[in-house]
């Protein structure tokens, strides 16, 4: 079995990851970088809207911070936020000193990048930093397990081209393996964002919070035969959004807040979600009238017009819309500087919750990758050094690290399949939308994929590799958090809509939801109220 070590271990190469590794190596730890795909490709940054929400010009840090707090509908984790609001102007200007492509407007950060990669500019500015610096790159693993034992980490893995195992020791580990939003049927993520980092840490004894808290974006292209492109938040505000009997969406349903898809991406979502799947009626966003001077006047929308103006139509018809995954709110508990429950054991990005609450505001996501990526990084560069024992070798693997990596033998179309129909589960039972009969079906669904999955273990041809049953693995488990969490909380609040429990109850749900596993390996549930 091959064997690495190094004082850092980076696991994700999105912007949180590579943030995270450059401080550590700028702190002088030699840093390894590991991720399922090139550097910076597999990640949810490079398909994000390229916007860094930060403070106004002459605007002091309360604004951002206030508006971070209205959006989380009253759970974000206040420390978190603070943060956020008082470094992420420092993280903006200091990625364009880096050479980032990027144009301030009105408090926002926007990439110059092209629809529908606009993060490609953002992982290519700190993937060369990174390499300036001297960090080391290994794509093309699948992490299968994580081990941390008295302040040093072992993580244990398959190559994804040659389905060899491999080893690794650090000093210290980053987790920076982003969401879930890749496990539900209609999403806007890279298709292998499926909540594998919940499950490591989960596995590895850190305490998640807020899994019942996934973010949908209301303004995804629903034509048939058209990419799932998302309309921007602001160009969206320009158009009349109209159900096909004709009314007005955002009348219907009293959505004041503007941009509505930017601060009201709850609300309208389930609007939308009740509109299109449980009355049957399309709806339709008519941008034909906007003039190109409106459609350009910021920079993400003015970068869509050859993409959804043009070549998908919407300058001359009106096109469908609908809700898609976009975003998972929950995730590993951290402090302010990335420490979760286990020493020397780090979170930065999507995989840690706490700081948007129940609700994101558009453009916080990638400000959290700086500002928490950097924090994450330095301070996993300090744990490193005040703990100089050398990491475990490969030949201290536990049995428990070595049943984490399975053997192939299940059939690629069992995995595709199983990985459908868990999308189209959570979809609908434990989507936009929940309730408790629908939420119960949901989990009663996952235990019979997860048992049938056992079953088709060393069955078939063509067999698929051990990345992709590790994958699936990870995606139930995280599914059936996402809806244990969201059956447990009987309310509304932000993304999470409970239709039966529709208000939102302060007096017993002011607080997070937390799972870690117990010593026979069930999810102990608790409630921290705030």
């Amino acid at each position: 079995m091959d064997h690495r070590i190094c004082d850092v271990l980076v696991i994700g190469s999105g912007a949180a990851g590579l943030r995270a590794a450059a401080a550590a190596r700028q702190a002088g730890a030699r840093v390894l970088v590991v991720s399922r795909g090139a550097p910076g490709k597999a990640g949810a940054t490079i398909l994000s809207g390229g916007a860094f929400a930060g403070s106004r010009d002459g605007e002091p840090p309360t604004g951002h911070l206030e508006r971070t707090l209205n959006t989380g509908r009253g759970l974000n984790q206040r420390s978190l936020a603070e943060v956020l609001a008082a470094e992420a102007p420092d993280r903006l200007k200091e990625l364009v000193a880096w050479g980032f492509d990027g144009v301030f407007h009105d408090g926002y950060l926007f990439s110059r990048g092209r629809a529908p990669v606009w993060g490609e500019r953002i992982v290519r500015c700190l993937v060369e930093r990174n390499r300036a610096l001297g960090s080391e790159f290994q794509p093309g693993l699948a992490i299968a397990h994580l081990r941390m034992e008295e302040g040093c980490g072992l993580a244990t893995a398959w190559a994804t081209a040659s389905g060899k195992p491999q080893t690794i020791g650090a000093r210290a580990i980053v987790l920076a393996m982003g969401g879930a939003g890749g496990l539900y049927a209609r999403h806007d993520n890279p298709r292998g964002i499926v909540g594998e980092g919940y499950a490591l840490a989960l596995r590895a004894g850190a305490v998640l919070q807020d899994m019942e808290f996934v973010q949908f974006y209301p303004l995804g292209l629903a034509e048939p035969g058209l990419p799932r492109h998302m309309v921007p938040p602001r160009l969206g505000d320009h158009g009349r959004l109209a159900n096909d009997a004709g009314e007005d969406i955002y009348e219907k349903y009293g959505i004041t807040e503007r941009p509505a898809a930017e601060k009201a991406r709850d609300r309208l979502s389930q609007a939308l979600f009740k509109e299109i799947y449980r009355e049957g009626r399309k709806v339709r966003l008519d941008l034909t009238g906007v003039s190109e001077e409106c459609w350009t006047s910021d920079p993400l929308s003015a970068s869509t017009l050859g993409t959804i103006g043009k070549r998908c139509g919407a300058c001359r018809r009106p096109l469908m819309v609908a809700p898609m995954a976009h975003h998972t709110m929950g995730g590993v508990h951290i402090d302010p500087r990335g420490a979760t429950s286990v020493p020397g054991l780090f979170a930065a990005g999507e995989v840690a919750g706490g700081l948007h609450g129940a609700n994101r505001m558009g453009g916080n996501a990638l400000s959290e990758t700086l500002v928490f990526g950097k924090r994450a990084g330095e301070a996993a560069a300090e744990w490193a050094a005040a703990h100089p024992k050398t990491p475990p070798a490969a030949a201290g693997a536990s049995p428990a690290d070595r049943s984490a990596m399975p053997a192939g033998g299940v059939p690629v179309s069992v995995i595709s399949g199983m990985k459908r129909r868990l999308g189209m589960v959570l979809w609908e039972d434990g989507g936009v939308i929940r309730n408790r009969a629908g939420l119960e079906r949901a989990l009663n669904a996952v235990g019979a994929l997860e048992a049938e999955l056992q079953a088709s273990r060393g069955s078939g041809t063509p067999p698929c590799g051990p990345a992709r049953v590790l994958s699936l693995t990870a995606g139930i488990e995280t599914g059936r958090l996402i809806l244990q969490a969201a059956l447990r909380r009987t309310e509304s609040r932000g993304a999470h809509y409970r239709e039966d429990h529709p208000e939102t109850d302060d007096s017993r749900w002011l607080g997070h939801l937390r799972v870690h596993l117990s010593e026979d390996g069930r999810h102990n549930w608790f409630f921290k109220k705030l």
